[in-house]
């Protein structure tokens, strides 16, 4: 079977084909987030995946052939499926800065996650601990299975750490964070969304793929960040800056489907 990410690249291409004339203006990996800056100005951002040490040692050679930057875009887009979590991390970059390149945004609106959420219980199933909604869905009263490796075992009752994605099956939300992307078992999640009955949610300054293609998968709510100064986005994060360092250089956007 085709990859979710595969699939995502080759609909977001076949959808939107006004990539003949973009270039790359520059491919930054910092140890938070990469970027990857078209020739437009547009902005696309991923989460830093570092590799563990064998892999790191047998990529090597793939980061030296070639300038990154010189390639085609449609070839960069497509390193989403590499085995090489550095390549999925530019290859997600890549598609977002494409997307946000064609995307348009009538109204740009202030995240309205948390206003679609009328009930006070269930439980939610989240990929990465994005802490405000943690927070939240804690004090609407929901239970959270939570899938974090980067995150401290809780002590709050209402919150379960789990290893497994397929363990989120038939929960009654799913919140995936668009660093979630470029992991190699992403493909997992496209198993989960026909179990959920409620929300599935990507949200993120990861998640800057194009709605549309979005919901078509399964998800029925994208939320993320347009990068509106691209420069001073650039310089955070080759200092090493994570989403605090540039989100004041971003501004929110939300789609719902209806």
């Amino acid at each position: 079977m085709t990859s979710f990410l595969s699939q995502i690249v080759e609909e977001t291409l076949s959808y939107e084909s006004k990539y003949s004339n973009l270039k790359f203006e520059s491919v930054v990996i910092g140890i938070r987030y990469t970027c990857v800056l078209l020739s437009n100005g547009s902005c696309g951002v991923a989460y830093t995946l570092i590799d563990n040490k064998a892999k790191k040692e047998s990529q090597k050679k793939y980061l030296s052939e070639k300038f990154i930057s010189e390639q085609d875009l449609p070839t960069v887009m497509n390193y989403c499926t590499s085995k090489f979590s550095i390549f999925r991390s530019i290859g997600i970059a890549a598609l977002n800065a494409f997307s946000q390149a064609n995307l348009i945004i009538d109204k740009t609106q202030e995240n309205e996650l948390f206003s679609i959420f009328s009930e006070k219980s269930g439980t939610v199933g989240m990929i990465g601990d994005i802490r405000p909604i943690t927070q939240f869905f804690v004090q609407k009263g929901f239970n959270i299975k939570l899938l974090d490796k980067s995150s401290s075992p809780s002590d709050n009752p209402q919150i379960t750490s789990i290893d497994n994605i397929l363990e989120l099956k038939n929960c009654n939300h799913v919140i995936v964070s668009g660093s979630a992307l470029v992991f190699e078992n992403f493909d997992l999640i496209r198993d989960i969304l026909p179990t959920i009955q409620g929300e599935r949610v990507l949200i993120g300054p990861s998640a800057q793929i194009f709605p549309k293609i979005a919901f078509k998968h399964g998800f029925t709510f994208i939320g993320s960040s347009r990068i509106i100064d691209t420069t001073s986005t650039v310089r955070a994060i080759m200092e090493g800056g994570g989403y605090r360092a540039f989100k004041e250089f971003t501004q929110k956007y939300s789609f719902r489907d209806i």
